[in-house]
């Protein structure tokens, strides 16, 4: 009777350890140590630097190496280059690339093709792509003039009266790209002020809004709605400028890091102002929705940026991808593989690949 007993006791010990052995197997197969992360991690080098203005351009990346303008895909192949000389500047939206050296102004369609490529009237300022036309500030300094061309380069609108004594800071398209926004700085009022105007490209201006002295960064468009973000409140206003009273939600002390777009609610990422700056250590994010969803999470480590694929969270930190749904209660942690730390995050694809940077080099990261 005493040798079955220990024989029970063995196996019971047995079993035990086999079951630890197979929870620790799973928790290093879930944090990633068998090879890269599961469920198809993907880490790749590319060629580029940091310093050469790596930017996404919808599912591709595009570098300025100082004299070419290079597009990779997501493998890092190259898919065309444009030489554009020295000096040069370039803006991107997901199929249209406005790049600019003084007056000189280059439309580039989604393959590399010029579709324009001539001189303005004065200096470029800046320029912004949409899927139709581009907007073009020029002149120099205070006062400029805003032009606006179809991809072909013709000539649509132009307004000047508006930004007398004003500095235009951003603009963009929304509404498929048949409306334009503005966002402009009163440099000689009492206090500054920032001013929001609203054209239906190729009419008449449709609004113009007194923004107020908060500084205002960030201008989405989601569900019909222009999401008006600035240092302390998020606010929604219609095609007109017409505000809505009931929108405001407070992000004093929170940055926008990312967001989604399309027909409903924006789903928009935050993460506290003081660890956005110079050095990112992020380890808190805020979800908040146009439709008053506001969730906080906290991160498993100190992260360099954050991002959002649909309805999921992402963070990177040095040697780590974080995700979780937004509706989970705890993140999944998929390990890099990489032989030196992640230092920066440069941006996101369309199709939620991160592009994150080691010292000088750049890697794609392509998520599950």
């Amino acid at each position: 009777m005493q040798r079955g007993g220990e024989r029970g006791n063995r196996f019971r010990f047995l079993l035990a350890m086999s079951a630890i052995l197979v929870a620790a197997l799973l928790f290093l197969y879930v944090l990633g140590a068998f090879g890269g992360g599961p469920r198809g991690l993907s880490v790749r080098k590319l060629r580029c630097v940091v310093s050469q203005q790596v930017t996404p351009f919808g599912d591709k990346v595009l570098y300025y190496d100082g004299t070419t303008l290079f597009c990779l895909n997501a493998n890092g192949t190259e898919q065309w280059k444009y030489a554009l000389g020295p000096g040069a500047r370039f803006t991107a939206s997901d199929s249209v690339v406005a790049a600019w050296i003084g007056a000189h102004l280059h439309i580039l369609d989604r393959n590399g093709r010029a579709t324009y490529n001539d001189r303005l009237p004065e200096s470029i300022q800046f320029a912004k792509p949409g899927r139709q036309y581009v907007a073009a500030v020029v002149g120099e300094g205070f006062s400029p003039t805003l032009l606006v061309k179809d991809v072909n380069g013709l000539a649509v609108d132009s307004e000047t009266v508006a930004y007398a004594d004003k500095q235009i800071l951003d603009l963009d398209f929304f509404e498929n790209g048949n409306y334009l926004w503005t966002t402009a700085l009163d440099v000689y009022g009492i206090a500054p002020v920032t001013i929001m105007n609203i054209y239906r490209v190729g009419a008449m201006n449709t609004g113009e809004v007194d923004l107020g002295e908060d500084v205002t960064y960030k201008v989405l468009y989601s569900g019909q709605k222009l999401h008006v973000i600035n240092t302390r409140d998020l606010n929604l206003y219609d095609y007109r400028g017409t505000i809505d009273p009931f929108s405001k939600q407070l992000v004093y002390g929170w940055q926008l890091v990312d967001s989604v777009t399309g027909s409903g609610d924006a789903l928009m990422l935050f993460a506290p102002a003081m660890q956005t700056e110079q050095e990112q250590q992020i380890t808190e994010l805020r979800v908040l929705t146009s439709g008053k969803r506001d969730s906080r999470y906290t991160l498993p480590d100190n992260c360099v940026g954050a991002g959002l694929k649909g309805d999921t969270i992402f963070a990177v930190s040095a040697d780590t991808l974080y995700r979780a749904e937004i509706n989970a209660q705890r993140f999944s942690a998929l390990k890099l593989g990489l032989n030196q730390p992640v230092t920066g995050f440069v941006g996101k694809l369309s199709n939620g690949a991160a592009l994150v940077s080691s010292g000088a080099d750049v890697y794609l990261i392509s998520q599950p």
